[in-house]
């Protein structure tokens, strides 16, 4: 997978760009607010279907301008597919294509556009709530479990209903009508993200000991409820609970999962730059994982690189970033930054919006 041209206009400070990216790694250099990151966001928009800044896209759209747009060409060498993406996006709507689909949804980009972002606050991932380790482990097992996104839509549809029951306090055979929906799928949801976990668990001794050394990385997933019983005895027993806070509290939504590395809690590590150090090797094993099984190289995106790591980290994490054969498009502030492994690679310069090469 490798992301050949890029097209922006009028997103952020960048007034028009078209980039001819290098198969390989693609280093952007730029001072504070100079337009880099915008760069990454921009690609990573047409790859989600959302910003990693701002929920409102059209927060993104040039001072001065009514619309912005942003397009690429993105190549599958592997599977020999070629797609054409864009967006545009006015204070109004927003507006996605894929091809020549009439209508382009953003699992369809997710899957046309397979990618990776690691910015300065990835130790969030370690230290704030369950959700950041959720969106970690489902980013993979989305790409892997064919069965993952039908059962976890219906599961979020049953769940969605089963509370708005709970919120309007219906009578209680209105809500466990939903159960018999909400077990079934939640325990395809469960299941698919225990297969996945274990070929995580597989990967990690030999994506993680060159960045973190040899302490043993250890996972212990939780699926949302208690018990050995199943989630179906677990929703029963929670009942009255539910009721009472009007909501459901057990199930796949709740799922976590604790992270310890030297038999120490990861979020418990001394330093931030550790942390990104961990998070960074969690997704490159995740990169590993999808092209071991479906042949596809997710593009990595790193915002600032050099943040918060010394010298022999970073060196040690373009090793890795160059062994995982992926396009990437890497920031940072200065090339005197730039790790010697990848000196020798394409670099762009972004100045007040303008991005050359």
């Amino acid at each position: 997978m490798r992301l050949e041209s890029l097209y922006v206009d009028h997103f952020r400070c960048i007034r028009r760009c078209d980039l001819q990216a290098a198969p390989g790694i693609n280093c952007i250099v730029g001072d504070n607010a100079s337009g880099k990151t915008s760069v990454l966001e921009s690609i990573y928009i047409l790859g989600r279907g959302q910003s990693f800044r701002q929920s409102q896209l059209s927060q993104a759209i040039h001072h001065d301008a009514r619309a912005l747009t942003v397009r690429a060409l993105v190549e599958n060498d592997d599977l020999g597919a070629t797609h054409r993406i864009g967006c545009h996006i006015t204070k109004r709507e927003t507006a996605f294509k894929l091809d020549n689909q009439t209508t382009t949804r953003r699992y369809d980009l997710i899957s046309a556009l397979p990618l990776q972002h690691i910015d300065p606050n990835v130790h969030r991932l370690l230290e704030e709530g369950p959700q950041h380790r959720r969106h970690f482990l489902d980013w993979g097992v989305f790409h892997v479990e064919h069965a993952f996104f039908p059962a976890w839509r219906r599961y979020r549809r049953a769940l969605k209903q089963r509370n708005r029951a709970l919120r309007y306090q219906r009578p209680k055979h209105e809500i466990v009508a939903w159960d018999a929906e909400l077990v079934e799928q939640g325990e395809i949801v469960d299941a698919c993200r225990r297969r996945y976990l274990a070929l995580v668990k597989e990967q990690l001794p030999e994506n993680t000991e060159a960045l973190i050394g040899e302490d043993a990385l250890v996972f212990e997933y939780q699926p949302g409820w208690r018990g050995n019983d199943g989630y179906g005895a677990a929703l029963a027993a929670t009942l009255d609970q539910d009721v009472k806070a009007r909501f459901t509290g057990n199930g796949p939504h709740r799922a976590d999962i604790r992270i310890n590395i030297a038999a120490t809690r990861a979020r418990d590590w001394v330093s931030r730059g550790q942390q990104k150090i961990l998070t960074a090797a969690l997704l490159l094993a995740q990169a590993h994982i999808l092209n071991d099984l479906r042949g596809l190289k997710p593009i990595l995106l790193i915002d600032d690189m050099a943040a918060e790591l010394g010298q022999s980290y970073r060196e040690t994490l373009a090793k890795e970033i160059v062994r995982s054969q992926a396009q990437c498009f890497i920031t940072f502030l200065d090339r005197s930054l730039i790790p010697r492994v990848l000196s020798d690679e394409r670099v762009f310069h972004v100045e007040q919006g303008v991005v050359s090469a």
